[in-house]
């Protein structure tokens, strides 16, 4: 929810290099049991049984053939989450979905992806030409790390609200073509759109698509397209054979967008369709009324200033977070304390105005993305003070996380889980209480969570949960 990769990528990377070539290509004991055409949420790895993994194997998986598959990484270890947002489409192209339920950020995840790699390469029927990773956040930095570690095991990556590990610049000839995808009101929105440039300019396979969204996985519709595109460049690489009238429908439903772009007056994004067009089916059709609309279009003062006005966004977000970054570190200082916290509550009263100004939506994106990006910062340092068990420090970092997200219900309810672990009930009881304000209604998370044991007695804590109860 939260999660910026913060792990170094060159341990995962050197790692990576060394074992996936000892990965097991056997196929004697295979899972004939697991079902086809459902999720199965947890499949125990059977060197490490600790570890396991979200899978959907398609409705027609047989062991006798070889079959695409699609490794997914949740910064979160959210498994299940990734597998549904592809199943649709990996059932109907034929892929074999694994989302991890271990890799996760703040560890390491060498030894989880070695570990997954060997378990599902020795039980499935695999196409070794057409493995791909997938990944949100931190999890797109761990899949285009396992690309970059072993040149030639990755087909292609889709990266998601992220680009490569440590930010790493791309080198010509990447043996894996690249599709990614932000959110308009994603922090990482200007990280992932320079990720395009540099790949564009290094001549590396890419495709962006932005969605109307935050810092969050894409929805099903555009992990859809991510597989529609590996589909397309397979074909263009001969690792998958082609299919004439699958490439025609493909091709008649992206022309249809691009119409319906400059029909609508969005000539920006017909701009953008346009190119990508020319991009993707180039070598496969005749690309040349694309490549010509796209230039018409590129020579106009609207798609001009439209270019303009996103670099400049960019400008301005990076500039706010410098600002936010700076005060936040003042905070640390004792004596400048008082100063940085008022300065910072005025910075954040009013990107909280802008964040909310329907008006001028590109100073509303600025601002959202700006908040955005301060908040996980601050999280992270509070994750990091909660894995030392500075369970105080914690709940300190997260009253700044709440100053930046003040109606953000689950930063309410990360800080009553660190002032409960503190041992500190009241600050607690109000946190949670201020997490229901704010929209928390799971009532089965909060009587399963063990760090609240401490307050099932306490007269506000049961005031919390009988009003919960009540309104559900």
């Amino acid at each position: 929810m939260f999660q910026k990769l913060t792990i170094t990528s060159c341990h995962l990377l050197a790692l990576l290099a060394l074992l996936l070539p000892t990965a097991a290509h056997g196929f004697a004991n295979q899972r004939d049991e697991l079902p086809r055409g459902k999720i199965v949420e947890s499949v125990n790895c059977k060197a490490d049984p600790q570890q396991t993994y979200a899978l959907y194997l398609p409705s027609g998986y047989t062991p006798d053939k070889k079959w695409p598959i699609l490794y997914a990484f949740d910064p979160g270890a959210r498994g299940k989450l990734p597998v549904t947002l592809f199943k649709d489409a990996a059932e109907k192209f034929g892929y074999i979905v694994v989302g991890s339920n271990n890799s996760q950020n703040g560890v390491q995840v060498a030894g989880v992806v070695q570990t997954l790699w060997e378990d599902t390469h020795a039980q499935f029927k695999i196409d070794d030409r057409r493995v791909y990773t997938t990944g949100f956040s931190g999890g797109a930095r761990v899949a285009a790390a396992i690309a970059l570690g072993y040149s030639g095991a990755i087909a292609g990556v889709i990266v998601c609200s992220a680009g490569f590990p440590g930010n790493e610049a791309p080198a010509a000839g990447l043996p894996f073509g690249v599709f990614a995808t932000t959110g308009t009101e994603d922090f990482n929105f200007p990280e992932v759109q320079q990720l395009k440039r540099k790949l564009d300019a290094v001549g590396v396979r890419n495709h962006l698509e932005v969605f109307a969204g935050g810092h969050d996985w894409p929805p099903a519709d555009l992990c859809r397209q991510a597989i529609v595109w590996m589909e397309i460049q397979a074909m263009k690489k001969g690792t998958r054979a082609k299919d004439e009238a699958l490439i025609d429908q493909f091709l008649a439903e992206r022309t249809a967008m691009a119409h319906g772009y400059e029909t609508a007056g969005k000539n920006y994004e017909a701009y953008l369709e346009n190119q990508a067009l020319a991009a993707d089916f180039k070598d496969l059709r005749d690309t040349r009324e694309f490549e010509a609309t796209a230039v018409r279009l590129a020579a106009s003062k609207e798609i001009k200033a439209a270019i303009k006005s996103e670099r400049g966004e960019e400008e301005r977000q990076r500039d706010l977070e410098t600002k936010m970054q700076t005060l936040l570190a003042q905070l640390q200082n004792g004596t400048t304390y008082p100063e940085a916290l008022a300065e910072l509550r005025s910075v954040v009263s009013d990107l909280t105005r802008k964040a909310e100004d329907t008006k001028d939506i590109s100073q509303q994106r600025v601002a959202r993305r700006a908040l955005q990006a301060a908040v996980v910062q601050v999280y992270e340092s509070a994750n990091r003070l909660s894995m030392l068990k500075n369970h105080a420090g914690a709940a300190e970092k997260l009253e700044i996380a709440t100053l930046l997200g003040p109606k953000n219900p689950y930063l309410f309810y990360e800080l009553a889980l660190a002032y409960a672990r503190a041992g500190n009930k009241s600050k607690a009881i109000d946190a949670l209480g201020r997490a229901i304000e704010n929209g928390f209604t799971d009532l089965a998370k909060i009587e399963q969570d063990h760090e609240f044991d401490l307050l099932r007695n306490e007269a506000g804590y049961k005031k919390l949960v009988a009003g919960l109860k009540k309104s559900s």
